[in-house]
């Protein structure tokens, strides 16, 4: 009997991804890193799940949206509303110019990936739009920075091979180096990802919403601890 594969809908995905983002969060945030050593590490490993699995869900969605403008529209306006919880989260103060919330990189990644829509085949204009997509992350100090453009820019450009995804997502995380080693361990998630799998659905702005809350609230728990 050939064993059956696991698979994951995108509901699913989004789940795993909020999850292990929650535990990096909590551990950054609470954890006293020279005392407890090892929770720390371990919790913070866990976290590096997140990321890859955020930026092939939205290629994912890039890929099945009926409006691109409004899917832009959407992320914009949860990038800004997070920005002040990102920063009191991750700062201790409201305003903090040195870097950005992880969702003004998704939201590079999305123009990019529109660019690139628009210009399919022409490589020249291709390499050009991921250059400015990375320039532009990387001098906005987003979360991830030019990483997260490349890393979904990979993820849109190798939709048709998925054994080709994983192997240049897997170099791309040794590549950034240090923690994101660990980032490999969210690949199989997306490995087995189906698109046609029937799941139960969340309300629409479920994991949009759930990103600056889940900031406020941490912080407003180490405020007020």
């Amino acid at each position: 009997m050939i064993p059956l594969r696991p698979t994951f809908g995108r509901t699913t995905l989004k789940l795993i991804a909020v999850l292990t983002m929650l535990c990096d969060h909590i551990a950054f945030i609470f954890i006293n890193m020279l005392e407890h050593e090892a929770l720390y590490r371990g919790m913070r490993i866990v976290g590096r799940i997140s990321f890859p699995i955020f930026c092939f869900v939205l290629v994912q969605g890039f890929l099945s949206t009926k409006d691109i403008k409004k899917y832009i529209f959407r992320l914009s306006i949860f990038a800004l509303l997070s920005e002040i919880p990102f920063d009191l989260a991750f700062y201790k103060t409201p305003f903090a110019p040195g870097q950005q919330n992880v969702l003004f990189t998704m939201l590079i990644g999305l123009f990019v990936l529109a660019g690139i829509q628009k210009y399919e085949e022409n490589l020249l204009w291709e390499g050009i739009i991921l250059a400015a997509g990375c320039a532009l992350a990387y001098a906005l100090k987003t979360d991830y920075s030019y990483f997260g453009v490349v890393l979904i820019f990979t993820f849109y450009v190798l939709r048709h091979n998925k054994k080709s995804q994983m192997f240049w997502a897997i170099l791309l995380s040794a590549a950034y180096g240090g923690i994101e080693l660990y980032a490999a361990f969210a690949l199989p998630f997306c490995y087995w990802f189906d698109p046609q799998k029937k799941e139960i659905q969340l309300p629409r702005y479920f994991f949009y919403a759930f990103y600056p809350l889940h900031l406020l609230i941490l912080w407003g728990i180490w405020k007020y601890r």
